[in-house]
């Protein structure tokens, strides 16, 4: 390599350069005894001699030896750099549909388990990093945060472990539903409200929401939101749902908070009496029930998971089989909203260079010492 090369410099021990502040000095001081002696030498006269450096010029030369010597001292080497692209930290809000028909097994697994798999691969699997934050928020009929924005990756597991299908089907409202509108007005104001306390400590009047550069919303979901058009009054209240949906998916658009979706079914009709297999009559389900989703099913929609993950910025993504996953597309979703900075990086194959100083240091001392004599 060539010893020309100094963008690709180091030091071994960089800490000892500050001793080049004493050689700096000691420079400084026999210039200023130099420009004082030349201001007080008497008036040339005829025959006489004045050297215009004289004597100083070994000093001088001491100084300079001095310096090469403390730069020998920091050990420098010469290496052929890397170039290393570092990402920055990312915030990732999961949110998982927990409706009924999450619990369908059309994919081999349940589809609310392999919406728990995949948030836990994404911890434990690298795709979240070290200085992220995290979230999990459920819906089904209503909004259930189970955990705010975090970098605590052992609370986020403990919660991604408890999404699952439930012991019973008794007693339990949340799933009976997919208000989906509401659910993203809700993660608006969980994340707004979150926002204002790290920047005032308290509520305040005067905050505004900013654009985030870093943060994705992933939903987990069938995509069967719009399920009740043969109900009484149910077209209206699909028109209804998707207009409330669309003025919510603006503001996230506003804040730069692009939704990422992963579609987890089959495309083909499932019946929902099929979840009860699982599930004891009478003691874990109400008989009433077979009746009441006799003739009722339910499909992979990713038209409209599509249309959410387009409004905003985002993409989709479907998991059709349990033995297919959604990690390169999670992992590809996060780092591009990550910063990016290029670092440059020495490889551990080096050329030393202390001996050239030192060398060098030699040379100007002999030199020194042999133009002081002329």
């Amino acid at each position: 390599m060539s010893l020309l090369d100094w963008q690709n410099l180091h030091f071994a021990e960089p800490e000892k350069l500050l001793f080049l502040y004493v050689a700096a000095t000691l420079f400084l001081l026999s210039l200023m005894t130099w420009f004082l002696k030349l201001s007080l030498r008497p008036k040339r006269t005829h025959g006489s001699r004045y050297p215009f450096f004289g004597k100083m010029k070994f000093w001088i030369s001491l100084t300079i030896v001095l310096a090469l010597c403390i730069i020998a001292y920091a050990r420098p080497f010469l290496t052929e750099g890397r170039t290393v692209v570092t990402r920055g930290s990312a915030e990732i809000v999961f949110v998982v549909d927990y409706s009924f028909s999450m619990f369908l097994k059309d994919t081999g697994w349940s589809r609310i388990d392999i919406a728990s798999r995949e948030i836990m691969n994404s911890l434990s699997g690298g795709i979240i990093k070290e200085g992220d934050r995290a979230a999990i928020l459920i819906f089904g009929k209503m909004v259930s945060p189970r955990l705010l924005l975090t970098r605590d990756i052992g609370a986020l597991a403990t919660e991604a472990d408890k999404v699952g299908r439930p012991n019973t089907l008794l007693n339990n409202d949340l799933f009976w539903g997919s208000a989906i509108a509401t659910t993203f007005k809700r993660v608006r104001e969980v994340l707004d409200r979150q926002d204002m306390f790290a920047e005032f400590h308290k509520e305040s009047k005067n905050w505004r929401p900013k654009p985030i550069q870093n943060r994705v919303v992933i939903v987990l979901s069938d995509g069967d939101f719009f399920n009740y058009g043969d109900e009484e009054g149910g077209k209206e209240r699909i028109e209804s749902e998707k207009k409330s949906l669309g003025i919510e998916l603006q503001e996230f658009k506003k804040r730069n908070i692009p939704v990422y979706s992963v579609g987890i079914g089959i495309r083909s009709e499932t019946k929902l009496l099929d979840v009860l297999r699982d599930y004891k009559k009478g003691e874990e389900y109400d008989p009433k029930l077979e009746e009441e989703l006799r003739g009722q099913v339910s499909r992979l929609n990713m038209i409209n998971l599509d249309n959410i993950s387009r409004v905003t910025g985002g993409k989709s993504f479907s998991i059709e089989d349990f033995r297919s996953d959604a990690g390169g597309f999670i992992k590809a979703s996060i780092d591009r909203h990550r910063s990016v900075s290029v670092e440059s990086v020495p490889r551990e194959e080096r050329e030393e260079l202390w001996l050239y100083f030192l060398l060098a240091g030699l040379a100007v001392f002999i030199l020194g010492m042999v133009v002081t004599k002329f």
